[in-house]
């Protein structure tokens, strides 16, 4: 039976992507002897099944960044990995305490609605498996298909992206998307480190990646984004005029918009 909280998508024979309910994005990248899922999406049963349905190898999950809508089923798993930098915020995130208010909330702003026993599921997440480190430079072997960990702040200060170069993709959870970087949360760096780190993975990475597979919106998007985002966020440090104040779930912020994208920011994240 068809799991209705979560759409799978084949982009090539080793590779999958997999959207949830909420339109969160995760990616099954399968190697010889095991396989990376990256991210969990927000919580929704079924994670770990849908996975098994496209590949048989050992899993381990590789966290972009410790947000509930990355590392909600990380207890459907065995091993975990994150940058530890957000190890702290991925807890509270995935808390009985944090849940019971954010979950209700963001349903409330989308307009969704769930079965009593899946919101409450939501709230009440399975307990974590022991969480690995993952650090700027490493290299993840599964198989001879091999991830680079790449450190890149901004969007939290624990933020990761992944390259399989062999393959020229670039997993990017929420550093590199065509909709906006939020750059508004207390976990998020101020906009010159955010440049700074497009500029890395532009200088580590453009001339290896075909395709970057972010963690919403358009998929896949190329590296012209590198530019775009490095060109928005050197134009927002110079003159924040114009920028139109977003209510949310998380609080009311500011928005950047530079042509067909947009950083958003709280002053103490602008400068």
């Amino acid at each position: 039976m068809a799991n209705p909280y979560y759409t799978v998508h084949q982009i090539d024979a080793h590779t999958w992507h997999i959207e949830d309910y909420f339109h969160d994005y995760m990616y099954v990248v399968e190697g010889g002897s095991q396989a990376a899922v990256i991210d969990t999406g927000m919580g929704l049963p079924g994670l770990k099944a849908a996975v098994q349905s496209v590949t048989d190898r050992p899993l381990i999950v590789l966290n972009t960044h410790g947000h509930l809508d990355h590392t909600g089923a990380n207890g459907e798993f065995d091993e975990v990995y994150i940058n530890l930098t957000d190890e702290a915020l991925m807890h509270k995130h995935s808390s009985e305490a944090y849940r019971k208010v954010s979950i209700p909330a963001f349903m409330e702003e989308t307009g969704t609605k769930l079965p009593a026993d899946v919101t409450d599921r939501l709230i009440h997440l399975p307990d974590f498996p022991k969480v690995h480190p993952l650090t700027d430079g490493q290299i993840i072997d599964l198989g001879g298909r091999f991830l680079k960990v790449i450190a890149v702040p901004g969007h939290t200060k624990g933020s990761l992206v992944f390259l399989d170069e062999a393959n020229g993709m670039l997993f990017s959870g929420d550093m590199m998307c065509t909709m906006g970087i939020m750059l508004n949360f207390e976990e998020s760096t101020d906009v010159s480190t955010f440049i700074a780190s497009i500029e890395k993975l532009k200088q580590e990475t453009q001339d290896k990646v075909e395709n970057i597979y972010p963690g919403h919106h358009v998929i896949p998007i190329s590296t012209e984004y590198y530019d775009k985002y490095i060109a928005c966020g050197h134009k927002l440090l110079k003159d924040s005029t114009g920028s139109v104040v977003e209510h949310g779930t998380f609080g009311d912020f500011y928005r950047f918009h530079d042509a067909d994208i947009s950083l958003t920011f709280v002053e103490s994240t602008r400068k």
